[in-house]
């Protein structure tokens, strides 16, 4: 296995770990929630198990990078809860530290803000592990309808470009309520 591949697997087992802080059951908000036009040229779309991704790897793009967005499991009204402030940046915070404490700072993940919008609810985080090059930093958001979830993340080996990236994304897409 290549060390690309490994580094992917990595992000996407970090992004399946943010999907466990954010609790379990229904996954995915229903098809056609989100939409984007994100697609920037010499980028490789892919997708996989509910999850769909957006690769630049170098030459092409100076660092490698990654784009994507998939379901997350939820139980009961999430979003309800953390509109009434229930499940708070702190909360999720405290959850998040006892993760980043067992792996002696190999990983972290930081809960930056709750997001309160008219079609959702939710929170951006960032995070980041450690391989043997270094941090690869992710900016990302959960979005909650009810009980329903999806995660939107950037990754990248510099956490400005992740967090750049991450805007960009977040500028072309549109997340909606559907009946």
């Amino acid at each position: 296995m290549s060390f690309q591949s490994k580094s992917i697997l990595k992000t996407v087992a970090v992004t399946l770990l943010c999907g466990l802080l954010a609790a379990c059951q229904t996954t995915g908000l229903k098809p056609g929630s989100i939409q984007t036009n994100y697609a920037p040229a010499g980028w490789t779309k892919k997708t996989s198990n509910g999850f769909t991704g957006y690769v630049c790897h170098a030459p092409r793009c100076k660092s490698d990078r990654l784009i994507a967005h998939g379901p997350v499991k939820v139980s009961g009204d999430m979003e309800k809860a953390i509109k009434d402030g229930v499940l708070s940046r702190e909360l999720f915070n405290a959850i998040a530290n006892v993760y980043n404490i067992a792996s002696k700072d190999q990983e972290k993940i930081t809960i930056t803000r709750r997001v309160v919008k008219k079609d959702y609810a939710g929170f951006d985080f960032t995070a980041y592990f450690k391989d043997r090059e270094g941090r690869i930093w992710m900016t990302g958001r959960f979005i909650i309808q009810d009980n329903r979830g999806s995660v939107l993340v950037a990754a990248s080996r510099s956490r400005s470009v992740a967090n750049t990236y991450f805007k960009r994304y977040l500028s072309n897409t549109t997340i909606k309520r559907l009946p």
